[in-house]
């Protein structure tokens, strides 16, 4: 169930779910903040980005996947990094639209 809560109100629709709405909410800032894409290895560090807010920080490459290469799009989940193949797709095709266009 999607809430746009500006178009109910402006509808005169006073019955909003709050905690419905609560609910999504913080389903999405969560998503939000748990995509990160490895910029670099520097020894066992890894480096990784958020993907939302740009902000860098180091993670010790144990507690990654083994198979995570830079440019690898990860996602936190249970407090455990995930590849996030979804997402990983998407950049991936979206960065070959971008050279297929550039080479036309």
């Amino acid at each position: 169930m999607n809430i746009d809560l500006l178009n109910n109100i402006s509808r005169g629709q006073n019955e909003i779910d709050i905690e419905q709405f609560q609910r999504e909410l913080t389903n999405k800032l969560e998503e939000m903040e748990n995509k990160f894409t490895v910029d670099r290895f520097e020894g066992n560090i890894a480096v990784l980005e958020n993907r939302d807010t740009g902000e860098m920080f180091n993670v010790n490459k144990d507690e990654l996947p083994q198979e995570v290469k830079e440019g690898t799009i990860l996602k936190l989940n249970n407090d455990k990094y995930e590849i996030d193949l979804e997402e990983q797709i998407k950049v991936e095709n979206r960065i070959k639209d971008k050279m297929n266009k550039l080479w036309k």
